[in-house]
């Protein structure tokens, strides 16, 4: 009986040795698993800081572009507020342009007419003159 209770303890025994040996090779492969998951989890770690990192830069240069956009649409929208002030002045000026034209060429013709007239006055004149010369040399002689 002791015999058998010894064989039943080797046994035993070596099935534990066994279980052991199973198990510190499940341990040492999950060890290394552990292992293996920290790196990753450190490497995506790394990779997530320099991503935000990243995402920083370009939420600084998206804004810095957006103020460069509002500032030239803001000079644009001035530029073209002025444009259309010239514009209207030059609109302005070719219709004064145009009236004076109109009165100026108005003024011409009165004064054209006006000398004609004044010419047409001075030549019977002349000739009222003339005549009485004449009829003062005829009553001279």
């Amino acid at each position: 009986m002791k015999r058998h209770l010894i064989e039943d303890l080797r046994s035993r025994l070596k099935a534990n040795q066994e279980n052991e040996k199973t198990s510190n090779e499940t341990l040492e492969s999950l060890e290394r698993k552990v292992k293996s998951l920290t790196e990753n989890c450190l490497n995506k770690k790394t990779s997530i800081d320099s991503l935000k990192q990243r995402l920083n830069v370009a939420t600084k240069e998206k804004s810095q572009y957006e103020q460069m956009y509002h500032k030239a649409k803001d000079e644009l929208e001035k530029k073209d507020l002025k444009l259309a002030s010239l514009e209207s002045k030059v609109i302005e000026t070719e219709c004064a342009m145009t009236e004076l034209e109109t009165s100026a060429s108005q003024q011409l013709h009165g004064l054209a007419k006006q000398s004609g007239q004044a010419l047409e006055t001075v030549q019977k004149q002349l000739l009222l003159t003339n005549d009485k010369v004449e009829e003062f040399v005829t009553f001279v002689k």
